[in-house]
């Protein structure tokens, strides 16, 4: 029997103890979706929920960007879902920290690049600052990925659940548009 690409890919980082958060992790959280993928949705970290069944974007925030994906009509693409880092960022009282220390985003890199390159996307959508800043080219953090695929940014759907009530319409609006614009670089 001949092991995939992506089931060597999660028998490599599925123990990962690069960096800190190993720790206090409940499951190292690597991917969801069809791969190799047309679109690829990279997000910030695991929260309690992704932490908890081991897949990413599966809480609140999950469930808002695939309503988000189905209004947008990106939905008829083959999609996946990945994070920059792969462990949940607790801080020392248990909870979850607003970001994740450059130091696991830097320890997680090898294992973000080596997934990207084994899914193949067409279309990378930066979810959030955190994704925006560490994958587009010429950031001060930014991580080496193959200059040739193109790149989207959309606000974190946390980030709209957060929203003033009378904001998270037009924000989850805004993000509607931004992937049906995005549609046309496929």
């Amino acid at each position: 029997m001949t092991i995939s690409l992506y089931q060597s890919h999660v028998a490599k980082w599925r123990d990962c103890t690069a960096c800190d958060l190993h720790r206090t992790r409940g499951r190292v959280v690597l991917a969801k979706g069809k791969i190799p993928c047309d679109v690829l949705f990279v997000a910030e970290a695991p929260g309690h929920s992704e932490d908890t069944i081991g897949l990413p974007m599966v809480g609140p925030a999950g469930r808002l960007l695939d309503e988000i994906i189905a209004l947008s009509g990106i939905g008829q693409f083959r999609i996946a879902h990945t994070n920059m880092i792969a462990c949940i960022p607790k801080g020392e009282d248990g909870d979850k920290v607003a970001e994740p220390p450059d130091e696991s985003i830097e320890a997680c890199s090898a294992r973000l690049v080596e997934f990207i390159t084994i899914a193949r996307p067409r279309l990378i959508v930066q979810v959030g600052k955190v994704a925006q800043d560490w994958l587009t080219p010429g950031y001060k953090h930014s991580i080496k990925l193959h200059d040739t695929i193109p790149m989207v940014f959309i606000s974190h759907p946390a980030a709209i659940l957060r929203a003033r009530e009378d904001q998270k319409g037009y924000q989850k609006q805004r993000v509607v548009i931004a992937l049906r614009d995005a549609v046309d670089l496929l």
